[in-house]
């Protein structure tokens, strides 16, 4: 991909960062800059609340990036270490010209996907990824069944876009009532699109949970 790009254009990759324990990594194809949100690492869903997202880029273009850079290093008894780099960025030193602020809420968030990640581990993340892939695929299959077809027919990894009939905001109102909070009316925002509804399954859904949703839905 990097080859077909010209060089003086940035390649950026927005990812889901569970699907990347089946995915190739986007610096294995060239990608210059990866974010992404970093809610699917073991934070629940809030209102309002903190959130986190990740950033990594190539080191030609970090001293650009947002947000505070730690470093590895070793300490005089050749232990491993962390310590924080770059900074003439940061608000304690640059002030209102700073290009790093973080505060504590963030900071606890990172902290829930470190140990997320260290607890899953490489296998456990995998085993994460496929089960979303799969029970998605599966709702996307259901859903297609019952009379709601797929808007786009590309690959996808847990998230897809459905054609719902006219009323079907209404239905997503109805079933916030009976404690279902289903795929979300998106024409509102993409107009072009028609009535349409973005769908999601994770690993926390069961097949039970995935059926209901569909039965509920094709009413």
């Amino acid at each position: 991909i990097r080859e077909a790009i010209p060089s003086n254009v940035v390649f950026i990759v927005v990812a889901e960062p569970v699907s990347l324990a089946l995915l190739e990594a986007p610096g294995k194809f060239g990608a210059d800059i990866v974010v992404g949100e970093g809610q699917s690492l073991g934070v629940t869903p809030n209102l309002g609340g903190p959130g986190i997202g990740f950033f990594t880029t190539l080191e030609k273009h970090v001293r650009k990036m947002p947000g505070r850079i730690i470093g590895q290093t070793k300490d005089l008894e050749g232990k491993k270490g962390y310590v924080m780099i770059l900074q003439t960025r940061e608000q304690h030193i640059r002030r209102e010209k700073a290009t790093s602020n973080i505060c504590s809420n963030q900071a606890y968030i990172a902290l829930i996907n470190a140990i997320y990640l260290s607890t899953m581990g490489p296998q456990g993340l995998k085993e994460v990824a496929w089960r979303s892939y799969n029970n998605a695929h599966y709702l996307a299959k259901k859903l297609e069944e019952n009379g709601l077809p797929r808007l786009f027919d590309g690959e996808f990894f847990n998230e897809f876009v459905v054609k719902v009939p006219e009323s079907y905001r209404t239905k997503w109102h109805e079933m916030v009532k009976e404690g279902i909070l289903g795929p979300i009316p998106i024409d509102r925002v993409y107009k072009e699109l028609g009535p349409s509804a973005l769908v999601c399954s994770t690993e926390v859904n069961t097949k039970t949970s995935i059926e209901k949703l569909v039965e509920v839905m094709s009413k």
